[in-house]
């Protein structure tokens, strides 16, 4: 008998995309939804593919908020999607493939390939994008970190699946922006709250490698404007996330 699997997706006013998401996952024997209060259509939308819709808007940061949806979902094997992820047809039948396969103490690595302002990034440390979002909630699940959340599987197998996961990020510059200024903030305060402490030559340095990093040594320059622009921001949102740590230090002496 084949494992059954449970989607599990968590968002936040994301009329805009999530119908894409939730039409490649209608082969899911169950669709778990955790939405932050939204107060577009999202939810109108979300009720059309499941009855399984929690709302949560007591936001404690991503890595809670879906473990949250992973401790909703009644199957034991857990495919996590953030709702502007759309699985694409091989690797839909990729997984379909290894449900019969699947290895308790085993974790699963999907590529996400990501859709920047118009164009698929092939490089500039986006791409290839292994992240483990396949998994067996027995036996693992998410940090708690506010951004940058991951499942928590040091000691596991890892396996890559074959086949790109979309992600349709915002082709909106501005709202990516901002979007990067609040992981900056949050990345901030988690860091604070553990006693970080950072100087302005340090911020200088992270800044400056993090443009190389991204153009150069990820081979940014082959994507051409949009890796420059890819360069450009994450070095902005480097120095930014410094910054927010260092002002945040000196405000509470």
């Amino acid at each position: 008998m084949k494992n059954k699997i449970s989607v599990v997706i968590i968002c936040k006013n994301e009329e805009r995309i999530i119908r894409s998401c939730l039409d490649s996952v209608r082969w899911a024997d169950e669709i778990v939804i955790v939405d932050s209060g939204s107060t577009d259509k999202t939810i109108e939308i979300v009720s059309e593919y499941t009855d399984k819709i929690f709302v949560n808007s007591d936001w404690q940061g991503f890595g809670f908020q879906k473990q949250l949806a992973v401790s909703k979902a009644s199957n034991d094997w857990v495919l996590s999607l953030d709702s502007d992820e759309v699985v694409s047809d091989e690797l839909r039948d990729e997984l379909l493939n290894q449900l019969d396969s699947l290895n308790d103490q085993t974790v699963y690595r999907i590529n996400r390939l990501t859709h920047f302002c118009g164009k698929f990034i092939y490089h500039s440390g986006w791409y290839p994008s292994r992240i483990v979002r396949l998994f067996n909630k027995k036996n693992y699940g998410f940090n708690d970190k506010l951004v940058h959340e991951t499942v928590s599987c040091k000691s596991a197998k890892k396996i890559d699946i074959k086949g790109n996961l979309y992600h349709y990020t915002f082709d909106s510059l501005e709202e990516y922006i901002d979007k990067r200024n609040r992981y900056a903030r949050a990345w901030a305060k988690g860091k604070f709250e553990q006693g970080k402490k950072v100087n302005g030559l340090s911020i200088i340095t992270h800044s400056l490698f993090a443009f190389i990093r991204h153009y150069v040594i990820q081979l940014g320059f082959l994507d051409g404007y949009h890796g420059y622009l890819v360069a450009t921001i994450q070095m902005q949102y480097t120095f930014n996330k410094y910054n927010f740590l260092k002002f945040k230090n000196l405000s509470n002496k």
